[in-house]
């Protein structure tokens, strides 16, 4: 046997190897590019729009919303690596347009409109506080808002929750629950003027305020309240202005999509994204379908849009959605 042409074939065997290795790895590379996108993840058990979401784990509990027959009371909680829904304990009342947030694996509801005792569309605002342990599975009351507010935000920063912007008497005002006390005090740093429908996002002790309707008209303004000293600063606009989006931050960036005008009515699908570490703006593959009142999460590399409305204004009732929109984006 020739040596010689066994060291070549044996030469030529490691070249086409290393080859289908390159080409293997060059379709692993495109196919990992080709993967930030959007996809469909499980659709919710019951169509809603203005409901209220917050993470415990890898659960997304999704709470309460708007419906023809007034607020809601319902939970639903979505598995996002799973992909499945599960029914949880409802609230005592019917609610919309509240804020939620999860704090030391306790699930917190404030404000938002409140479906009458008798008829659950004679909603009225709201300052009750409601808490649930998922451990124990019952709603419990809380220390109640100082005031009622509707369309507001809970934020949590520094281990304590700021429940933020809305409408209602002294909007303007944030409040501060600690649950070292178990009460509500309202902080020294305030909004500057009512906003409703803005996202908000925490970042260490940074609180972005992005967007939102102020006036009666949207705006693209980013303002951060530093909650370490109560001091605000500007972050760059948002592309467009927008009110009913929402945001998560997924690896350092904050993903925005969704949202509406009221003149004309009008839902969109923009999805922007800040870049925090250099503070710039970039516009990403739009949302499936254009919608505001929505709720979204961040888990992993994963920004997950549920529910709302692709109709705007009062149309958002009759249009109320249950899709579920996941952006895969790339693990830096």
């Amino acid at each position: 046997m020739d040596h010689r042409m066994l060291s070549r074939g044996g030469a030529r065997r490691w070249l086409y190897a290393s080859l289908l290795a390159l080409a293997m790895l060059g379709t692993g590379a495109s196919t990992a590019l080709a993967a930030e996108g959007w996809r469909s993840g499980a659709p919710m058990m019951t169509a809603r729009a203005f409901a209220g979401a917050a993470l415990v784990g890898d659960d997304l509990y999704v709470i309460g919303g708007d419906s023809t027959s007034g607020p809601r009371s319902l939970t639903e909680i979505y598995d996002i690596k799973g992909d499945i829904w599960r029914a949880s304990a409802a609230l005592p009342v019917g609610l919309q347009q509240f804020g939620i947030a999860a704090l030391d694996s306790r699930l917190y509801v404030a404000g938002g409109l409140q479906a009458g005792a008798q008829d659950a569309n004679d909603a009225a605002p709201s300052n009750s506080v409601w808490m649930l342990d998922p451990r124990v599975g019952t709603w419990t009351r809380a220390p109640s808002l100082p005031t009622a507010r509707v369309g507001l935000a809970l934020v949590v920063a520094g281990g304590k929750i700021y429940a933020m912007g809305g409408r209602g008497a002294d909007a303007e005002l944030i409040y501060v629950f600690d649950p070292g006390t178990n009460q509500w005090t309202t902080d020294k740093a305030r909004l500057s003027s009512e906003r409703v429908d803005a996202a908000y996002i925490a970042l260490g002790n940074d609180i972005y305020v992005i967007g939102g309707r102020i006036g009666g008209a949207a705006t693209s303004r980013v303002d951060v309240l530093d909650t370490g000293n109560g001091n605000w600063r500007s972050a760059a606009a948002m592309p467009a202005p927008r009110e009913g989006h929402v945001a998560a931050l997924v690896n350092g960036v904050i993903h925005v999509t969704g949202g509406e005008t009221l003149s004309p009515p009008k839902t969109y699908a923009d999805h922007f994204a800040l870049d925090v570490k250099t503070g710039s703006w970039s516009r990403l593959d739009p949302m499936p379908v254009p919608r505001h009142g929505s709720v979204a999460a961040a888990d992993d590399n994963r920004f997950v849009v549920i529910g709302g409305s692709p109709g705007a204004g009062v149309y958002t009732v009759f249009t109320e959605s249950d899709v579920v929109d996941i952006f895969e984006t790339r693990a830096d």
